[in-house]
């Protein structure tokens, strides 16, 4: 059943349990419906944050199973689980921030690249995108890119490890280039 069919649903039986307390107080005012509705509204907005936060915890959940994937060196496995943590929750920012960092392990730049893309459209300071976008960055060439990473990193995150590491790692690349 659709999320909506299933909102509409709870939404008649809301109201025909709200109805019956108000039936006296809303006939005589002209109310009823208008109290049903609004109480009902309530419930299923209740609900809407409920499943909200189960979808959150899935997604969670898939992240770990990820990472756990990708820590014993299985990629492709680890790829599936963050897809299935991005479907999960679409607004997910370390969701497709760890999916491109996998894409990029498997070699996979450009679509790592569009992955860092949208986890930074959904949270343009969100450290683990920043460090590894710029790792890629570097990996490309663009060290004024990655340098600009840093810079944000270093303003909205300034104890995050991620900045100390792309601090490094643009100090070593630096240190490897021809004077």
């Amino acid at each position: 059943m659709p999320l909506d069919a299933g909102r509409a649903g709870w939404s008649m039986t809301a109201m025909r349990i709200f109805s019956s307390p108000f039936s006296r107080i809303g006939d005589s005012l002209g109310l009823k419906g208008a109290l049903s509705w609004l109480f009902a509204g309530f419930l299923v907005l209740g609900l809407g944050a409920g499943l909200a936060a189960a979808d959150s915890a899935k997604s969670a959940l898939f992240l770990d199973k990820g990472q756990a994937a990708q820590e014993a060196g299985r990629i492709a496995e680890a790829r599936g689980w963050y897809e299935r943590a991005i479907v999960q929750n679409p607004a997910s920012a370390d969701a497709y921030a760890y999916l491109a960092r996998a894409e990029n392990e498997a070699g996979e730049t450009t679509r790592a690249e569009r992955h860092f893309a949208s986890a930074l459209e959904i949270d343009p300071n969100n450290p683990s995108a920043l460090y590894w976008s710029g790792l890629l960055d570097l990996q490309k060439g663009r060290e004024e890119a990655a340098r600009k990473k840093l810079d944000r990193l270093k303003k909205t995150c300034s104890t995050c490890p991620q900045r100390a590491a792309l601090a490094k790692a643009l100090e070593t690349h630096g240190a490897g280039k021809a004077p």
